[in-house]
Order: structure tokens, then C-alpha cells, then sequence
């Protein structure tokens, strides 16, 4: 399914991922998406910006592979979704974005993980202080990852809900979580 603008984010929103991408590189966002009117559970997106020429890399035919990863800290938990994107020709493209389950977005985004039968991945240029949109592409969500997808969620909460209130801390456990985080994600044998 192609979104032919991509998603509609606030402006404060592009620009804040666009100064990041300026500093820090290529950088990823899961937004959970839902219809004012809707009834239906809402949609996570996956939105990835970089330069122009990082994304130009991977326009056409290329594999995504993701993975969801979970880390229990002492500071409480932090799940990170990590992917690549593997053009047929050149070098894969890598980014991560955390997901914090004591906010509302990040467990949202998690359970829709376990949920949607698609992911979105929608892809953007960051240049002149703003974000321009290039494509969209759409994965399976398979069974296996879906239940995966729950697990982590089942575990994040208890690891929170384990943590004592005046030791919780996202910033801290992800100081410590960090050092394990590795790019890209390999392709399945």
C-alpha cells in the first residue's frame, strides 16, 4: 500500500526529526496513527529520515528486516525496534528508535506490533531544516513476529511495574541498555 504523501506530521515534528538527522545521522520514529471517527485500534507506522543521498540509496527493490528488542535494566525496561533496509545494489540503510512503555505512544506502538498484520515504513529527506517526503513501503507482519511483539510488550510492563517508583528512569536505562545496541540487522539465513 503506498501512502503517496507519506504521513502528515506536524511541522514542530519534521523539524525536530530533520535537526536530528543534521546532528546524529539517520533516524527513526514509530507514530501510531488512527482516524478521528475511528473505532479501530490504532495503526504504528514506522518513519525513518536521512540525507537525500542516503535515501536515493535505497529508492526500488529492497528487503526490510526488523527486530524488536528488549532490554531489563535497573533503571526499568527499554525496547528498541532496530531495522535495515537492504537495497539489491549498495549498502544497507540502518536506523532504531526506542519505545518507552510507561508512556501511552510507546506502549501503543508496541501492541499495535502485535496486532498489525502490515508495517509501514514511510522514508524522508531531511534538508533545509525540514522533511520531505520520498516514499513508503509496506512489510509483512508475519505471525511470528506478532507474537514476539506481544511477549515484549508482556514483558516490558512487568519489568516496569518490577522497577520501585524512585529508581525508574528511561534516560538512565537506556544509558546502560545502549552499549548493546548493534546496526544493521542481519538478514535471515
Amino acid at each position: 500500500m503506498e501512502h503517496p504523501q507519506g504521513l502528515d506530521l506536524p511541522e514542530r515534528v519534521r523539524q525536530s526529526i530533520a535537526a536530528t538527522v543534521d546532528s546524529r545521522g539517520a533516524q527513526a520514529r514509530v507514530i501510531s496513527t488512527q482516524g478521528r471517527d475511528s473505532m479501530r485500534p490504532p495503526q504504528c507506522h514506522i518513519v525513518a529520515a536521512a540525507s537525500k543521498a542516503e535515501i536515493d540509496a535505497i529508492r526500488g527493490a529492497a528487503s526490510i528486516v526488523r527486530q524488536l528488542e528488549f532490554y531489563k535494566t535497573f533503571y526499568g525496561p527499554v525496547v528498541r525496534l532496530a531495522f535495515s533496509v537492504y537495497p539489491e545494489a549498495g549498502e544497507p540503510f540502518s536506523a532504531g528508535t526506542l519505545l518507552n512503555i510507561s508512556q501511552v505512544s510507546g506502549d501503543a506502538a508496541i501492541t499495535g506490533l502485535g496486532r498489525q498484520k502490515s508495517i509501514y515504513f514511510h522514508f524522508y529527506e531531511a534538508e533545509n531544516g525540514d522533511l520531505a517526503y520520498a516514499f513508503s513501503k509496506e512489510i509483512p507482519n508475519g505471525q511470528d513476529q506478532r507474537s514476539e511483539a506481544k511477549k515484549i510488550l508482556k514483558m516490558a510492563r512487568d519489568a516496569y511495574g518490577d522497577t520501585p517508583e524512585e529508581r525508574r528512569g528511561f534516560r538512565n536505562a537506556v544509558s546502560l541498555a545502549e552499549r548493546n545496541f548493534e546496526l544493521p540487522v542481519s538478514l535471515p539465513e
